[in-house]
C-alpha cells in the first residue's frame, strides 16, 4: 500500500529579531500547495500575523477580558457570556482558528439543541444564539486584531428548534391569580404588586427609592437598576436600554397600596424594597423571598384547608405547587395586557414599557389578540376602568 504523497515549501514571511523567517506549508496535492502558498503571501503583503498560533480559548479569553469586562454591562449578562465561552471551549479552546470550519460549528450547536450537557435538556434557541453570537465576535476581534486566516461562515449557521425544548412561554397572570397577589400579605408583595401594576422589570423595581414615585400625581419614574452579582448587589444607573428609563402611570390600586403601606410601615428608609434584613436584596435572599411567596400563596390558595405550614410534621418541599409557579416578568406582562385591554396605542405602551424596539411591543400586543374581551369577567371589567385604570397624561 503506497502512502498519499504530501507536498511542501517554504515561504519568507518576513523578519523576527534581525532574522529572517520562513513558514513551512504541507498540502496533500501540487494544486493545493499552490493554494496556501498565494493565501499566506497575500497574508504577508496585507501585513497579517502569520506567526502567532491563534487558539480559540485564548482569543476567547482576550476578547471577554478587553471587550465585555470593560463595556459596562451588568454582572447576569457577563454570567450568561461566561456560560457562552464555556460551551465554546468544551468543543474549541485547543483548536486554532483557522481550523474551525463551519461544519464543526454547526454540529456543536446541533448536538446542544438536542443536549445542553450542564441541564441534561435540550438548549434554549435563545442560548443557541448567544453562543453563536459571542463565537462570531470572537472571531471578529482576532481578525480585527490581524490575526491571519480567521474563518467568517456565520452567516449561514443555522438555530435549530431544540427537539424537546420545552415550551415557557410568559403570559399574563389570569383575574384570579392577580387577586391572589393583591390579597396575600408577604415581604414580596410589595415588589410583586409595583412590577404588576407598573410594568417595571425586576430591577427596576428593586432599584427603586420612595423619592422615585409621585403618590399625588400616579407615576414612576424609573432611571436606574439592581445588578446582582454572586451575592451582591449595585445599584446602576440608567436604563437596561435608552428607552429604559422613562415616567410609569401607575393605576389608583397600586397608589392606594402604597400609600397606606407607607403608613402602615412607618417608613425610614429610602429604598423601597428591601429584604428581610432591611438591606438591598441580593440574588440569594430574592430568590428565598420569591420561592417563600410562592410557597405562601399555595399554602393559602392552592392545598387543603387542613394542610397548616405551623403544623411540625409539615414540609411545603414535600408537595407539589398547585399553584403553576410565575416569575416577576410574568408580572410586567400582565401590566402589558392591560395595557392592550385599555385599547393604550402601541407606540405609548412601547414607552411605558420601556421597549428599545416597537417590534417587541408589537408582538406582545399581537400575542393578546387571541384574548377574547367579551370573557372577561364584569367585575374585571369594571376594575380596568376604575382601580386598575392607567391614565396617560
Amino acid at each position: 500500500m503506497t502512502k498519499n504523497k504530501n507536498y511542501s515549501t517554504t515561504v519568507y514571511v518576513g523578519m523576527v529579531n534581525g532574522k529572517k523567517v520562513r513558514k513551512k506549508v504541507t498540502a496533500a496535492s501540487k494544486r493545493e500547495l499552490n493554494k496556501k502558498v498565494n493565501e499566506l503571501k497575500n497574508n504577508v503583503i496585507a501585513g497579517k500575523d502569520v506567526f502567532t498560533v491563534a487558539y480559540f480559548g485564548d482569543w476567547a479569553d482576550k476578547w471577554y477580558k478587553e471587550k465585555k469586562v470593560t463595556s459596562n454591562i451588568s454582572d447576569s449578562a457577563l454570567t450568561v457570556t461566561q456560560g457562552t465561552i464555556a460551551h465554546l471551549n468544551r468543543y474549541f479552546k485547543n483548536v486554532q482558528l483557522k481550523d474551525i470550519n463551519l461544519s464543526m460549528f454547526q454540529n456543536m450547536i446541533n448536538e446542544l439543541a438536542e443536549n445542553n450537557p450542564n441541564t441534561n435538556k435540550p438548549c434554549s434557541v435563545d442560548l443557541l444564539k448567544k453562543i453563536k453570537s459571542n463565537a462570531e465576535s470572537i472571531f471578529e476581534y482576532a481578525a480585527a486584531n490581524n490575526i491571519a486566516n480567521v474563518p467568517h461562515f456565520f452567516k449561514v449557521v443555522t438555530i435549530p428548534k431544540p427537539a424537546a425544548a420545552q415550551q415557557n412561554k410568559r403570559r399574563a397572570l389570569t383575574e384570579q391569580e392577580q387577586q391572589y397577589i393583591i390579597d396575600t400579605p408577604h415581604r414580596a408583595q410589595l415588589p410583586a404588586m409595583i412590577m404588576m401594576f407598573s410594568g417595571l422589570r425586576r430591577g427596576e423595581c428593586l432599584a427603586l427609592e420612595w423619592a422615585d414615585i409621585n403618590l399625588k400625581d400616579g407615576y414612576i419614574d424609573v432611571s436606574k437598576s439592581l445588578e446582582f452579582g454572586k451575592n451582591q448587589s449595585s445599584t446602576k444607573q440608567g436604563g437596561k436600554t435608552e428607552n429604559a428609563v422613562r415616567t410609569v402611570p401607575i393605576p389608583p390600586i397600586l397608589v392606594d397600596y402604597l400609600v397606606k403601606y407607607k403608613r402602615e410601615q412607618n417608613i425610614l428608609s429610602k429604598t423601597v424594597c428591601l429584604n428581610a434584613s432591611g438591606k438591598p436584596y441580593t440574588k440569594s435572599s430574592w430568590v428565598k423571598a420569591w420561592d417563600s411567596y410562592l410557597t405562601d400563596l399555595n399554602l393559602k390558595y392552592g392545598y387543603p384547608k387542613e394542610i397548616n405550614k405551623y403544623n411540625p410534621t409539615f414540609k411545603s418541599s414535600e408537595l407539589p405547587m398547585k399553584i403553576v409557579p410565575f416569575t416577576p416578568h410574568y408580572l410586567r406582562h400582565t401590566f402589558a395586557t392591560m395595557l392592550y385591554l385599555q385599547d393604550v396605542p402601541v407606540v405609548e405602551a412601547m414607552q411605558i414599557l420601556g421597549h428599545a424596539d416597537i417590534q417587541t411591543t408589537i408582538n406582545i400586543y399581537t400575542d393578546f389578540k387571541s384574548l377574547k374581551k367579551s370573557e372577561l369577567s364584569t367585575k374585571y371589567k369594571k376594575l380596568l376602568r376604575t382601580d386598575y385604570a392607567i391614565k396617560i397624561a
